[in-house]
């Protein structure tokens, strides 16, 4: 008996710690098992194996557990638990604050305004990224219109480094006249330093084949800081010093400094249904006649599944200068995308 025992105490050792599942009971008695990712605005998601993502109203919830350590937000007050057990009063949940549990107490789930699962500093490999291709059919007061933008945006952490990928081309016709023919290739290495401080280098080039600037090139380094990445969202600041050579279309050849101002803003509403996105890059360069350029967009995406989504996104680019040579230029786009 006592082999068996000891045999059965080395079976349950060697089982992955990924297949601990967190557990939610509901009050009509049914119960979900899985991976609890967030509570917030009086929703809370849990992913499953055998349905996705699921998000169920707190009122529901008649008690949940969870083994792993979580971040807590009770009223203005965030804290970090070690785990939640399951409460024999319904409604409520306990508590425990370290690994002895003797400041462990119940609290009403209706108490919680946010709990989200901290992602560590070291993983193995975390790969992300969105694709989204839009096209424009229409015939407006006899001008016909097609137009063609394909983003893709790639990420890829693996221990302190991390590799951003990003893609965009453009191509828009007026009445069978090319009006835009565009695409843009950017990569960015980042070696983080703290769990928020990293060192970015960053390479992107450019090519236009009917505006004045035809090809553009660029590279430059610099801090930036993660001030948050969750379950939610992550937002993102950095600055660097960027070399720029640029090639107009008669062949006359530029490069001059300047200083890259970048921030990455990312956001899930209502339950994960909807994403807030927002990216924007700012250069001051060290001509007299530019005072500043802008480059950024801003959007909402609504995710139809857990991999399928529609986009609206409103796109901005403007060059400040001295004199009138500057411009302003705005594009509002829809599409379908895939994400992982």
């Amino acid at each position: 008996m006592l082999f068996v025992r000891k045999a059965l105490l080395l079976s349950l050792s060697l089982v992955p710690l990924s297949s601990v599942a967190d557990t939610l009971w509901l009050d009509n008695g049914d119960r979900l098992t899985g991976k609890i990712e967030f509570l917030e605005g009086s929703k809370m998601s849990i992913k499953t194996d055998f349905a996705g993502l699921i998000v169920v109203s707190t009122a529901r919830v008649k008690t949940f557990e969870s083994d792993e350590p979580l971040l807590l937000k009770l009223g203005d007050k965030a804290q970090y638990i070690t785990r939640v057990n399951a409460s024999e009063q319904q409604g409520q949940v306990t508590l425990a604050f370290d690994e002895s549990q003797n400041r462990a107490r119940n609290v009403p789930v209706a108490q919680i305004s946010q709990l989200l699962v901290p992602k560590p500093i070291i993983q193995d490999m975390v790969w992300e990224g969105d694709a989204t291709a839009s096209l424009e059919l229409k015939n407006t007061s006899g001008t016909e219109t097609e137009d063609l933008d394909v983003d893709l945006a790639t990420r890829l952490r693996h221990g302190a480094w991390r590799h951003d990928v990003a893609l965009d081309y453009e191509r828009d016709y007026r009445d069978d006249v090319k009006s835009r023919h565009a695409w843009e290739a950017d990569y960015d290495l980042n070696r983080f330093l703290t769990e928020h401080w990293f060192w970015m280098t960053s390479v992107r080039y450019q090519r236009d084949y009917l505006n004045e600037i035809a090809k553009k090139r660029q590279f430059g380094m610099g801090p930036g800081y993660e001030w948050w990445n969750n379950s939610l969202g992550r937002f993102e600041t950095s600055a660097r010093l960027d070399r720029i050579w640029t090639e107009e279309r008669d062949g006359t050849e530029n490069a001059y400094n300047a200083l890259g101002l970048q921030w990455d803003y990312r956001r899930f509403l209502l339950g994960k249904r909807f994403e807030l996105f927002h990216k924007a890059e700012t250069q001051i360069p060290d001509d007299p006649h530019v005072r500043y350029m802008i480059d950024t967009e801003a959007g909402l995406r609504y995710l139809l599944t857990s991999w399928a989504s529609l986009s609206l996104k409103a796109e901005l680019d403007y060059l400040n200068t001295s004199d009138d040579t500057g411009y302003r230029d705005t594009r509002y786009t829809m599409g379908l995308g895939v994400g992982w």
